[in-house]
């Protein structure tokens, strides 16, 4: 199957050791991720039902808001390339900038209409799974 196209997020989850797992944005979360011919990516995900930053400035909102929006989303963009039974993610720029510049590899699985993309970290295994549309 090709990556190309936008995909939505289904879930979210992380397992740790022992097989417990949790779902950082909540089992509704939402996310898009886009993949584009000439090599382009970019990845949004948040927890549903957000609520907007008080105040006509969200740069003036109080830093508790603004500290629970940061919190409730997570992305980043860059460019990708498919290696085998893998995706790596070139990050240009990220909400967190600890992710510019680095790489991100992610284990690259379909299941019919469906794309896995997989990966550790700090024993813990992400699984984000994504439904073409």
């Amino acid at each position: 199957m090709d990556l190309v196209g936008a995909w939505r997020l289904v879930e979210w989850r992380i397992t740790r050791s022992g097989g417990r797992a949790s779902h950082p944005f909540g089992r509704d979360a939402v996310g898009l991720l886009c993949y584009t011919a000439d090599g382009h990516m970019s990845v949004t995900v948040a927890r549903a039902r957000r609520p907007p930053l008080p105040g006509a400035d969200p740069r003036q909102a109080p830093p508790e808001a603004r500290a629970e929006a940061f919190a409730s989303f997570f992305c980043y963009s860059g460019r990708y390339e498919v290696r085998e039974g893998y995706v790596a993610h070139d990050i240009e720029m990220a909400l967190n900038p600890a992710f510019t510049g680095t790489t991100q590899i992610r284990e690259m699985n379909f299941d019919g209409d469906r794309l896995i993309l997989a990966a550790p970290e700090g024993g813990r295994w992400h699984t984000l799974i994504w439904r073409r549309g």
